[in-house]
């Protein structure tokens, strides 16, 4: 039967979440989160979203999204293919690959880019018969909090006695009384996240998008650890808790580069293992590039265990 594909609307959201849960079960996908995410696009992305359907039946989620082409040399964007496990065929994947490959291009991509976890073959297989090639490596953990919470609870309590005594100040940021504190968090990211190890731009986000997505439905203030020195923001960490259903991810770890080396990444980032460890979360999960040196080595000194990664792949389609 035939494949055909119709644009989702926003009341696709939880059709589309459920979609992708079915594609990839290791990483349920949170429907509140998906229609917040739909709601509120980056300002200036533009995005394609789509459901394919056999016989009148949903069998996968199917999307493109790009920056501003003005804010990117090479202007790339982002694929993804969601197939129902239930459906899966590699022919069936290779042409849904294919066919938002082309939609992509149509708006005038140059670069394509890709995701599909490690541990998915078939979707390798297609990748590779499609001419799309292997670009990096993104490792993730995952960390028992039954296991661990004892040694968690100690660890956090013993760095937030370190951190008083080096005159650095560990809390949430609902309990931070500065007026100032959105714009000081927010120049705090806009600075680190370019440290993260990238090939492609990092396109940095408004003030706007940052709040909004500061406070989405996964996120509280009470739940966003920081340090503090003196009225400066020189680090933080945070979870996200899906409304719904899904596991608990790491948001966000970050320290000031002229802070770094200090253990202050590492306290902020206990005291968000430990908070969840007390709120009975089972296990956390977390990703980093394969290449960002610092944060493998505190999850491996956290207790955190790998668990299969993602790999990014491209596709030049355009000069």
């Amino acid at each position: 039967m035939a494949m055909t594909y119709r644009p989702a609307t926003l009341d696709d959201a939880p059709l589309a979440a459920d979609l992708m849960t079915a594609s990839y079960p290791a990483m349920p996908h949170d429907p509140v989160m998906t229609r917040f995410l739909w709601e509120t696009p980056r300002k200036g992305y533009e995005v394609g979203r789509f459901i394919a359907e056999i016989g009148g039946t949903p069998v996968a989620f199917l999307a493109w999204i790009h920056a501003p082409w003005n804010k990117l040399p090479v202007r790339h964007c982002e694929v993804e293919v969601w197939l129902d496990r239930s459906h899966l065929e590699l022919d069936r994947l290779t042409s849904m690959w294919s066919w938002i490959g082309d939609a992509a291009t149509d708006q005038g991509s140059q670069l394509l880019l890709a995701y599909c976890g490690e541990d998915e073959p078939e979707m390798l297989e297609a990748l590779g018969s499609l001419g799309y090639q292997r670009e990096r490596g993104e490792k993730v953990w995952e960390l028992d909090l039954t296991e661990h919470a004892g040694r968690l609870r100690e660890d956090a309590a013993a760095a937030r006695e370190k951190m008083d005594g080096a005159g650095i100040r560990i809390m949430t940021a609902a309990d931070w009384d500065d007026p100032r504190k959105y714009e000081k968090l927010f120049g705090l990211n806009q600075v680190t996240v370019q440290d993260v190890p990238h090939t492609l731009p990092i396109v940095p986000q408004t003030f706007e998008d940052f709040m909004r997505r500061f406070h989405a439905p996964d996120r509280r203030l009470d739940r966003l650890w920081i340090a503090v020195d003196g009225d400066r923001a020189v680090a933080m960490s945070f979870l996200r808790f899906p409304p719904v259903r899904g596991t608990v991810w790491t948001g966000y770890t970050c320290a000031d580069r002229e802070y770094r080396g200090r253990g202050i990444a590492r306290a902020v980032k206990l005291q968000s293992l430990a908070q969840a460890a007390d709120l009975g979360i089972p296990v956390v999960r977390t990703d980093n590039d394969s290449k960002n040196a610092p944060m493998l080595h505190i999850n491996e000194a956290l207790g955190y265990v790998l668990q299969p990664g993602w790999v990014e792949h491209h596709k030049r389609v355009r000069t």
